[in-house]
């Protein structure tokens, strides 16, 4: 009997066969491969500033700072996402699918956004980010300008939000002590006048 192609449905193993059997940055929502589009240089170059900076401050302390490849979820579904920059502290939780590792309790986590996949990040990944139970800070970088937005926990459902502008701003990652210049993140990829304070 022929099985009808509208019921059958994709499994997280069937998502990482995709993924290991391919060079495609792909992420797994709902039962369904999403694509994602090529990355600029600015992007690549926005989260490889925001990795090394916490690298460089996390030194020495039990923390991991993990960049652009790296899947993530939630023990209860079978999301898994791609962040552009993820830290997780203390022993990895991890889900092995196949040959690939699914990190089960990010701290933090970064997307770099364009006016593409901002609605996106602000949405179905968003959603799926809350219910992370381990995650404490959700930052989004734009690539066009100036500015961070930040998430953090506060209690178990309830996320304050603040906006971060300009060349001068800096972020302090409250649950890892750590501090973000928005003059690093976007040293070389936005003018040095680009929103500074007058």
């Amino acid at each position: 009997m022929a099985t009808n192609p509208r019921t059958a449905t994709i499994t997280l193993d069937d998502f990482v066969a995709a993924l290991e059997a391919g060079d495609e940055r792909l992420e797994f929502v709902d039962g369904e491969i999403v694509a994602m589009t090529g990355a600029s240089l600015e992007h690549g170059r926005i989260a490889q500033s925001v990795a090394l900076s916490m690298s460089v401050q996390l030194s020495g302390r039990p923390c991991r700072v993990l960049s652009q490849g790296n899947l993530v979820g939630r023990a209860e579904d079978e999301n898994a996402f791609v962040p552009d920059v993820v830290v997780y502290c203390g022993e990895p939780r991890r889900q092995r699918i196949r040959g690939t590792d699914r990190l089960l309790n990010p701290m933090v986590i970064v997307e770099v956004i364009s006016p593409s996949t901002a609605g996106y990040d602000r949405g179905d990944k968003w959603e799926s980010y809350r219910g992370i139970v381990s995650l404490q800070e959700y930052l989004l970088v734009a690539q066009d300008t100036p500015r961070v937005e930040r998430y953090v926990r506060h209690g178990e459902h309830f996320w304050l939000y603040g906006e971060t502008t300009g060349l001068d701003g800096e972020i302090q990652l409250e649950s890892l002590n750590v501090t973000l210049k928005l003059a690093d993140i976007y040293d070389g990829v936005l003018p040095a006048d680009s929103g500074r304070e007058e």
